[in-house]
């Protein structure tokens, strides 16, 4: 935001210390680890699970501790992952109702901080939401499943977490994802073409929003 406000900075890139020091905290009270997988070894892994059937888990290789402070002090590039954990709480979405998706049986421990000191989404929206003081959060209903591993990182963190809702995702034709690259779906371009302002608001309520 170029006006500011209360909780900022709002540039990512100026925000690096608060993501630095949750992962920190992660890594601290054991529910996160160093990975120094390459990027060759993980895309080998992917390849032998999809030869095999199974489904491609991104499990980062644990280190022992000796091994730890050796490559962290000879500078060897690392990853931060989340440890999940096995089984799943449910909660509750404003628009689905209670859910538990168990994102340890299906996927790997995600990276949380990368190489170059950036957060993934999976972290930096956790982070921004606690220091911001977010109350509700509405996204896509593609994130409902990633919700679970949300929860889990605002509970190690010892954080209250918003509430949450997912909304139904507006489609083009082909059934693909809405998106503003693809089409012409400024207001200004509805307003132009003489769409009324109540009908707008009523189409897109009736199909992005999951409420009656």
């Amino acid at each position: 935001s170029r006006r500011g406000g209360d909780y900022g900075p709002y540039v990512q890139s100026e925000r690096l210390p608060l993501y630095s020091q949750a992962a920190a905290s992660l890594l601290q009270t054991g529910h996160a680890y160093y990975c120094f997988c390459s990027n060759q070894r993980l895309d080998l892994l992917k390849r032998e699970a999809q030869r095999s059937g199974h489904v491609p888990r991104d499990f980062g290789q644990k280190v022992r501790q000796p091994q730890v402070q050796q490559k962290l002090a000879q500078g060897v590039p690392h990853a931060v992952r989340f440890k999940l954990d096995a089984g799943a709480e449910p909660f509750r979405d404003a628009i689905f109702g209670w859910t538990r998706h168990e994102v340890a049986a299906v996927e790997g421990d995600p990276v949380i901080l990368k190489a170059d000191g950036f957060p993934t989404y999976h972290l930096a929206n956790v982070v921004d939401d606690h220091h911001m003081r977010v109350s509700h959060v509405l996204r896509g209903s593609e994130w409902l499943i990633s919700t679970a591993k949300h929860l889990q990182l605002f509970r190690a963190l010892r954080w209250t977490p918003p509430a949450y809702a997912h909304l139904p995702l507006l489609l083009n034709r082909d059934g693909s994802k809405l998106s503003k690259r693809q089409g012409d779906i400024f207001v200004r371009r509805f307003r132009e073409q003489g769409v009324l302002p109540e009908a707008l608001l009523d189409i897109v309520t009736h199909a992005g929003s999951g409420f009656d």
